[in-house]
Protein backbone atom coordinates (compact mmCIF):
# COMPACT_ATOMS: atom_id res chain seq x y z
CA UNK A 1 0.00 0.00 0.00
CA UNK A 2 1.13 3.47 -1.18
CA UNK A 3 0.77 6.13 1.95
CA UNK A 4 0.71 9.87 1.92
CA UNK A 5 0.67 11.25 5.12
CA UNK A 6 0.40 14.61 6.88
CA UNK A 7 0.95 15.09 10.63
CA UNK A 8 0.11 18.04 12.91
CA UNK A 9 0.60 18.95 16.53
CA UNK A 10 2.77 17.59 19.33
CA UNK A 11 6.15 16.27 18.83
CA UNK A 12 4.00 12.79 20.20
CA UNK A 13 1.79 12.59 17.39
CA UNK A 14 3.87 13.52 14.42
CA UNK A 15 5.93 10.62 15.57
CA UNK A 16 3.04 7.98 16.42
CA UNK A 17 1.53 9.06 12.84
CA UNK A 18 4.39 8.41 10.62
CA UNK A 19 5.14 5.11 12.66
CA UNK A 20 1.37 4.11 11.99
CA UNK A 21 2.31 5.48 7.74
CA UNK A 22 5.25 2.86 7.96
CA UNK A 23 3.68 0.25 9.24
CA UNK A 24 0.88 0.76 6.55
CA UNK A 25 3.34 0.35 3.82
CA UNK A 26 5.26 3.17 1.61
CA UNK A 27 5.41 6.77 2.24
CA UNK A 28 5.07 8.25 -0.77
CA UNK A 29 4.96 12.41 -1.05
CA UNK A 30 1.62 13.72 -3.36
CA UNK A 31 -1.74 12.24 -2.62
CA UNK A 32 -2.23 11.85 -6.42
CA UNK A 33 0.53 8.75 -5.93
CA UNK A 34 -1.30 7.22 -3.21
CA UNK A 35 -3.55 4.45 -2.47
CA UNK A 36 -4.50 5.77 0.79
CA UNK A 37 -4.28 9.43 2.56
CA UNK A 38 -3.31 9.40 6.20
CA UNK A 39 -3.56 12.57 8.38
CA UNK A 40 -2.56 12.81 12.33
CA UNK A 41 -4.35 15.31 13.72
CA UNK A 42 -4.86 17.82 16.64
CA UNK A 43 -7.48 19.30 18.45
CA UNK A 44 -5.76 21.54 21.45
CA UNK A 45 -7.39 24.66 20.93
CA UNK A 46 -10.10 25.48 18.43
CA UNK A 47 -8.58 27.01 15.56
CA UNK A 48 -6.12 23.91 15.14
CA UNK A 49 -9.29 21.28 15.21
CA UNK A 50 -10.82 24.14 12.80
CA UNK A 51 -7.81 23.86 10.76
CA UNK A 52 -7.79 19.86 10.78
CA UNK A 53 -11.34 19.33 9.86
CA UNK A 54 -10.53 21.98 6.85
CA UNK A 55 -7.88 19.80 5.79
CA UNK A 56 -9.68 16.31 5.76
CA UNK A 57 -12.33 17.82 3.67
CA UNK A 58 -9.55 18.98 1.20
CA UNK A 59 -7.89 15.48 1.03
CA UNK A 60 -11.49 13.92 0.57
CA UNK A 61 -11.80 15.77 -2.83
CA UNK A 62 -9.04 13.39 -3.98
CA UNK A 63 -11.29 10.28 -4.10
CA UNK A 64 -9.40 7.96 -2.08
CA UNK A 65 -9.55 6.42 1.68
CA UNK A 66 -8.98 9.06 4.20
CA UNK A 67 -7.66 7.65 7.60
CA UNK A 68 -7.44 10.34 10.62
CA UNK A 69 -5.29 9.50 13.60
CA UNK A 70 -4.73 11.14 17.13
CA UNK A 71 -6.67 13.35 19.21
CA UNK A 72 -9.59 14.40 16.79
CA UNK A 73 -11.11 10.75 16.22
CA UNK A 74 -10.19 10.42 20.22
CA UNK A 75 -12.03 13.28 21.97
CA UNK A 76 -14.14 14.73 19.00
CA UNK A 77 -15.38 11.65 16.80
CA UNK A 78 -18.46 12.88 16.21
CA UNK A 79 -17.26 15.88 13.81
CA UNK A 80 -15.59 13.19 11.35
CA UNK A 81 -18.41 12.14 8.28
CA UNK A 82 -19.26 8.82 8.33
CA UNK A 83 -16.84 7.74 5.53
CA UNK A 84 -13.56 8.86 7.21
CA UNK A 85 -11.74 6.42 9.00
CA UNK A 86 -10.81 7.17 12.41
CA UNK A 87 -8.13 5.54 14.85
CA UNK A 88 -7.96 7.31 18.35
CA UNK A 89 -4.93 7.46 19.71
CA UNK A 90 -2.72 4.17 20.79
CA UNK A 91 -6.11 1.86 19.74
CA UNK A 92 -4.03 0.18 16.31
CA UNK A 93 -5.06 -3.36 17.66
CA UNK A 94 -8.60 -2.09 17.43
CA UNK A 95 -8.65 -1.26 13.63
CA UNK A 96 -6.82 -4.36 12.58
CA UNK A 97 -9.90 -5.00 10.65
CA UNK A 98 -10.42 -1.60 9.08
CA UNK A 99 -6.95 -1.47 7.51
CA UNK A 100 -7.34 -5.11 7.00
CA UNK A 101 -3.33 -6.16 8.20
CA UNK A 102 -2.30 -6.38 11.58
CA UNK A 103 -0.87 -3.16 12.76
CA UNK A 104 1.81 -2.70 15.01
CA UNK A 105 3.52 1.05 14.63
CA UNK A 106 4.70 1.22 17.72
CA UNK A 107 7.44 -1.69 16.71
CA UNK A 108 9.10 0.86 14.23
CA UNK A 109 10.74 3.86 14.55
CA UNK A 110 10.47 7.80 13.46
CA UNK A 111 13.66 9.81 12.53
CA UNK A 112 13.82 13.02 11.03
CA UNK A 113 16.95 13.04 9.79
CA UNK A 114 19.52 12.52 12.65
CA UNK A 115 16.59 12.97 14.89
CA UNK A 116 15.19 10.12 16.56
CA UNK A 117 11.85 10.68 18.00
CA UNK A 118 10.70 8.10 21.01
CA UNK A 119 7.21 8.21 22.54
CA UNK A 120 7.74 6.95 26.06
CA UNK A 121 4.12 7.24 27.63
CA UNK A 122 0.87 8.43 26.73
CA UNK A 123 -1.69 10.09 28.68
CA UNK A 124 -0.93 11.80 32.01
CA UNK A 125 -2.00 11.82 35.69
CA UNK A 126 -3.63 15.48 35.72
CA UNK A 127 -6.90 16.64 35.24
CA UNK A 128 -6.51 20.74 34.06
CA UNK A 129 -9.85 21.53 34.06
CA UNK A 130 -9.28 23.23 30.27
CA UNK A 131 -7.42 20.17 28.78
CA UNK A 132 -9.24 18.35 25.79
CA UNK A 133 -5.63 16.25 25.27
CA UNK A 134 -6.38 14.05 28.02
CA UNK A 135 -9.98 13.32 27.00
CA UNK A 136 -8.26 12.38 23.95
CA UNK A 137 -4.79 10.32 25.18
CA UNK A 138 -6.79 9.31 28.81
CA UNK A 139 -4.60 8.12 32.22
CA UNK A 140 -0.60 7.46 32.18
CA UNK A 141 0.52 4.42 30.67
CA UNK A 142 4.27 4.19 30.24
CA UNK A 143 5.90 2.11 27.94
CA UNK A 144 8.46 -0.39 29.64
CA UNK A 145 11.99 1.01 30.16
CA UNK A 146 13.51 -2.47 28.19
CA UNK A 147 11.09 -1.58 25.22
CA UNK A 148 12.81 1.86 25.23
CA UNK A 149 16.35 1.06 25.45
CA UNK A 150 15.91 -0.96 22.59
CA UNK A 151 14.55 1.96 20.23
CA UNK A 152 17.29 3.83 21.19
CA UNK A 153 20.08 1.27 20.15
CA UNK A 154 18.53 1.19 17.04
CA UNK A 155 18.36 4.53 16.56
CA UNK A 156 21.73 5.08 17.41
CA UNK A 157 22.66 2.21 14.79
CA UNK A 158 20.52 4.14 12.49
CA UNK A 159 22.51 7.35 12.36
CA UNK A 160 20.71 8.91 15.17
CA UNK A 161 22.52 11.75 17.11
CA UNK A 162 19.50 13.36 19.11
CA UNK A 163 17.28 11.75 21.00
CA UNK A 164 13.63 13.06 21.57
CA UNK A 165 11.75 11.80 24.39
CA UNK A 166 8.51 12.17 24.02
CA UNK A 167 5.31 12.47 25.85
CA UNK A 168 2.42 14.72 27.96
CA UNK A 169 4.63 14.78 30.67
CA UNK A 170 7.86 13.46 30.76
CA UNK A 171 8.16 13.62 34.18
CA UNK A 172 5.65 11.58 35.23
CA UNK A 173 7.01 8.40 33.30
CA UNK A 174 7.32 4.98 35.10
CA UNK A 175 4.86 5.90 38.11
CA UNK A 176 2.14 3.46 36.52
CA UNK A 177 5.19 0.95 36.94
CA UNK A 178 7.08 1.38 39.92
CA UNK A 179 10.37 3.33 38.30
CA UNK A 180 10.81 7.10 37.03
CA UNK A 181 11.68 9.01 34.27
CA UNK A 182 15.61 9.89 36.05
CA UNK A 183 15.96 6.13 36.20
CA UNK A 184 15.03 4.72 33.09
CA UNK A 185 17.45 8.13 31.15
CA UNK A 186 20.21 6.66 33.52
CA UNK A 187 20.21 3.24 31.45
CA UNK A 188 19.89 4.99 28.17
CA UNK A 189 22.89 7.51 29.20
CA UNK A 190 24.66 4.46 29.55
CA UNK A 191 24.32 3.43 26.18
CA UNK A 192 27.86 3.63 23.95
CA UNK A 193 27.26 6.09 20.96
CA UNK A 194 27.73 9.71 19.95
CA UNK A 195 24.06 11.30 20.45
CA UNK A 196 22.16 13.95 23.02
CA UNK A 197 19.20 13.29 24.61
CA UNK A 198 16.77 15.63 24.64
CA UNK A 199 13.70 15.80 27.37
CA UNK A 200 10.14 16.80 26.24
CA UNK A 201 7.53 18.78 28.24
CA UNK A 202 7.11 17.74 31.61
CA UNK A 203 4.45 19.37 33.86
CA UNK A 204 5.69 21.33 37.15
CA UNK A 205 3.49 18.94 39.61
CA UNK A 206 5.46 15.97 38.41
CA UNK A 207 8.85 17.79 37.99
CA UNK A 208 8.74 18.85 42.00
CA UNK A 209 8.17 15.28 42.96
CA UNK A 210 11.11 14.03 41.11
CA UNK A 211 13.28 17.43 41.50
CA UNK A 212 16.58 16.31 42.89
CA UNK A 213 17.54 13.36 40.73
CA UNK A 214 15.85 14.56 37.56
CA UNK A 215 18.29 17.58 38.26
CA UNK A 216 21.14 15.14 38.98
CA UNK A 217 20.51 13.28 35.92
CA UNK A 218 20.18 16.56 33.48
CA UNK A 219 23.91 17.22 34.73
CA UNK A 220 24.87 14.39 32.54
CA UNK A 221 27.41 15.58 29.69
CA UNK A 222 24.59 13.52 26.94
CA UNK A 223 21.86 15.06 28.13
CA UNK A 224 20.82 18.62 26.50
CA UNK A 225 20.35 21.59 29.27
CA UNK A 226 17.12 21.81 27.86
CA UNK A 227 14.01 22.28 30.28
CA UNK A 228 10.21 22.46 28.40
CA UNK A 229 8.11 23.09 31.57
CA UNK A 230 4.86 24.79 31.19
CA UNK A 231 3.69 27.30 33.99
CA UNK A 232 0.16 28.58 32.67
CA UNK A 233 -0.28 31.43 34.56
CA UNK A 234 1.32 33.57 37.45
CA UNK A 235 -1.49 33.21 39.86
CA UNK A 236 -2.27 31.23 42.39
CA UNK A 237 -5.91 31.19 42.50
CA UNK A 238 -5.41 30.68 38.22
CA UNK A 239 -3.68 27.89 38.64
CA UNK A 240 -6.18 26.51 41.55
CA UNK A 241 -9.20 26.98 38.70
CA UNK A 242 -7.00 25.40 36.56
CA UNK A 243 -6.51 22.23 38.85
CA UNK A 244 -2.99 22.72 38.16
CA UNK A 245 -1.54 21.27 41.08
CA UNK A 246 1.28 23.15 41.74
CA UNK A 247 1.88 26.72 43.08
CA UNK A 248 3.92 29.94 41.69
CA UNK A 249 6.33 29.54 44.62
CA UNK A 250 7.03 25.44 43.97
CA UNK A 251 6.93 26.53 39.79
CA UNK A 252 9.92 29.16 40.76
CA UNK A 253 11.44 26.97 42.93
CA UNK A 254 12.08 24.38 40.22
CA UNK A 255 13.77 27.13 37.97
CA UNK A 256 16.01 28.19 41.02
CA UNK A 257 16.96 24.66 41.85
CA UNK A 258 17.93 23.89 37.96
CA UNK A 259 19.99 26.91 37.50
CA UNK A 260 22.15 26.56 41.05
CA UNK A 261 23.18 23.20 39.53
CA UNK A 262 22.95 24.35 36.03
CA UNK A 263 23.78 28.04 35.32
CA UNK A 264 23.27 27.70 31.55
CA UNK A 265 20.13 26.19 31.26
CA UNK A 266 17.15 27.30 28.81
CA UNK A 267 13.79 27.78 29.90
CA UNK A 268 10.87 27.09 28.12
CA UNK A 269 7.40 27.62 29.41
CA UNK A 270 4.04 28.00 28.41
CA UNK A 271 1.36 30.70 29.56
CA UNK A 272 -2.36 30.81 28.52
CA UNK A 273 -3.70 34.16 28.70
CA UNK A 274 -7.48 35.24 29.32
CA UNK A 275 -8.08 31.63 31.61
CA UNK A 276 -11.49 31.74 33.10
CA UNK A 277 -11.57 34.38 36.16
CA UNK A 278 -8.34 36.37 35.39
CA UNK A 279 -7.93 39.72 35.50
CA UNK A 280 -5.92 42.80 35.62
CA UNK A 281 -4.26 41.52 38.97
CA UNK A 282 -4.07 38.46 38.05
CA UNK A 283 -2.19 39.06 34.68
CA UNK A 284 0.08 40.78 36.42
CA UNK A 285 1.31 38.21 38.55
CA UNK A 286 1.86 36.32 35.56
CA UNK A 287 3.91 39.46 34.27
CA UNK A 288 5.97 39.66 37.04
CA UNK A 289 6.73 35.94 36.92
CA UNK A 290 8.04 35.95 33.49
CA UNK A 291 9.89 38.82 34.16
CA UNK A 292 11.79 37.13 37.34
CA UNK A 293 12.22 33.36 35.13
CA UNK A 294 13.14 34.97 32.13
CA UNK A 295 12.25 31.95 29.55
CA UNK A 296 14.06 31.69 26.61
CA UNK A 297 11.24 30.19 24.96
CA UNK A 298 7.69 31.20 25.87
CA UNK A 299 4.86 29.65 23.97
CA UNK A 300 1.61 32.16 24.79
CA UNK A 301 -1.84 30.38 24.08
CA UNK A 302 -5.04 32.80 24.48
CA UNK A 303 -7.49 30.58 26.38
CA UNK A 304 -9.49 28.27 24.25
CA UNK A 305 -12.82 26.83 25.38
CA UNK A 306 -13.01 23.52 24.28
CA UNK A 307 -16.11 20.97 24.75
CA UNK A 308 -16.19 18.18 27.22
CA UNK A 309 -13.65 20.42 29.57
CA UNK A 310 -14.96 21.72 32.88
CA UNK A 311 -14.05 25.08 31.51
CA UNK A 312 -15.67 25.23 28.94
CA UNK A 313 -18.97 27.15 29.92
CA UNK A 314 -17.25 29.70 32.43
CA UNK A 315 -16.96 33.10 31.54
CA UNK A 316 -13.77 34.38 29.87
CA UNK A 317 -12.07 38.03 30.10
CA UNK A 318 -12.95 40.28 27.03
CA UNK A 319 -11.01 39.47 23.83
CA UNK A 320 -9.59 43.46 23.70
CA UNK A 321 -7.94 42.50 27.40
CA UNK A 322 -6.21 39.18 26.25
CA UNK A 323 -5.11 40.86 22.95
CA UNK A 324 -3.62 43.60 25.06
CA UNK A 325 -2.30 41.01 27.70
CA UNK A 326 -0.83 39.14 25.15
CA UNK A 327 0.73 41.69 23.31
CA UNK A 328 2.31 42.77 26.49
CA UNK A 329 3.50 39.34 27.33
CA UNK A 330 5.36 38.94 23.50
CA UNK A 331 7.31 42.21 23.89
CA UNK A 332 8.48 41.47 27.64
CA UNK A 333 9.97 37.95 25.96
CA UNK A 334 11.76 39.58 22.66
CA UNK A 335 13.28 41.72 25.11
CA UNK A 336 14.29 38.78 26.66
CA UNK A 337 15.37 37.31 24.13
CA UNK A 338 16.90 39.72 22.45
CA UNK A 339 19.70 40.49 25.50
CA UNK A 340 20.25 36.72 25.81
CA UNK A 341 20.83 35.81 22.09
CA UNK A 342 23.06 39.07 21.59
CA UNK A 343 24.94 38.12 24.58
CA UNK A 344 26.24 35.19 22.80
CA UNK A 345 27.69 36.92 19.96
CA UNK A 346 31.58 36.13 19.40
CA UNK A 347 31.58 33.20 21.97
CA UNK A 348 32.90 29.75 20.98
CA UNK A 349 31.09 27.08 21.61
CA UNK A 350 30.43 22.84 20.46
CA UNK A 351 27.50 22.41 18.41
CA UNK A 352 25.83 19.23 16.93
CA UNK A 353 23.77 18.84 13.51
CA UNK A 354 20.44 16.86 13.58
CA UNK A 355 18.80 17.83 10.76
CA UNK A 356 19.26 20.22 7.56
CA UNK A 357 17.39 23.82 7.97
CA UNK A 358 15.80 26.41 5.55
CA UNK A 359 16.78 27.50 2.31
CA UNK A 360 19.61 24.51 2.34
CA UNK A 361 21.26 25.75 5.51
CA UNK A 362 21.76 23.52 8.35
CA UNK A 363 20.22 23.84 11.85
CA UNK A 364 22.64 23.06 14.43
CA UNK A 365 21.95 23.23 18.44
CA UNK A 366 24.03 23.53 21.44
CA UNK A 367 24.22 21.63 24.64
CA UNK A 368 21.45 24.24 25.84
CA UNK A 369 19.55 23.46 22.60
CA UNK A 370 19.75 26.96 21.01
CA UNK A 371 19.23 27.25 17.60
CA UNK A 372 22.43 27.99 15.33
CA UNK A 373 22.27 28.51 11.65
CA UNK A 374 25.03 26.81 9.91
CA UNK A 375 25.87 27.52 6.07
CA UNK A 376 28.07 24.55 5.34
CA UNK A 377 27.98 21.50 7.33
CA UNK A 378 27.12 17.73 7.65
CA UNK A 379 23.78 16.15 9.19
CA UNK A 380 25.20 13.99 12.30
CA UNK A 381 28.60 15.94 12.64
CA UNK A 382 30.19 18.13 16.05
CA UNK A 383 31.70 21.15 15.33
CA UNK A 384 32.90 24.27 17.87
CA UNK A 385 31.51 27.58 15.86
CA UNK A 386 31.99 30.85 16.63
CA UNK A 387 28.92 32.67 17.17
CA UNK A 388 29.07 35.49 14.64
CA UNK A 389 25.48 37.20 14.72
CA UNK A 390 22.24 36.50 16.25
CA UNK A 391 18.53 36.95 14.99
CA UNK A 392 15.07 37.14 16.64
CA UNK A 393 14.73 33.39 18.12
CA UNK A 394 18.51 31.62 17.04
CA UNK A 395 22.05 32.19 16.62
CA UNK A 396 24.19 32.47 13.26
CA UNK A 397 27.19 30.07 13.21
CA UNK A 398 30.86 29.77 11.91
CA UNK A 399 32.41 26.68 11.82
CA UNK A 400 35.90 26.89 13.42
CA UNK A 401 36.48 23.06 13.24
CA UNK A 402 34.75 19.36 13.39
CA UNK A 403 34.73 18.28 16.60
CA UNK A 404 34.47 14.33 17.93
CA UNK A 405 31.45 14.87 20.31
CA UNK A 406 29.70 17.37 22.26
CA UNK A 407 29.28 15.42 25.62
CA UNK A 408 32.75 16.48 26.94
CA UNK A 409 33.28 19.24 28.67
CA UNK A 410 34.85 21.43 26.69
Amino acid sequence: MKVYVEAYGCSQNIAETYMLANSMGEIVYTPDDADTLLIGTCVVIAHTEHRMLRRIRELKKYRKPVIVYGCLPSARRELLEPDIIPIPTWKFRENVNILGKEIVPMNGLFMWDAIATIPIANGCLGNCTYCITKIARGTLRSYPPDWILEKVKKAISQGAVEIRFSAQDTAAYGRDMGTSLPEMLEKILSLSGKFMVRIGMMEPREAYRILQPLIKVYGNPGVYKFLHIPVQSGNNEILRLMNRGYTRKEFEEIISRFRSEISDITISTDIIVGFPGEDNDAFEDTYKLVERVRPEILNITRFSPRPKTPAYKWKSPSTNKVKDWSARLSALHREIVREKLQSLVGKEMPVIVPSRGKKGRFLARTREYRPVILENAEIGKFYRVEIIDAGESHLKGRILQEENTMRENN
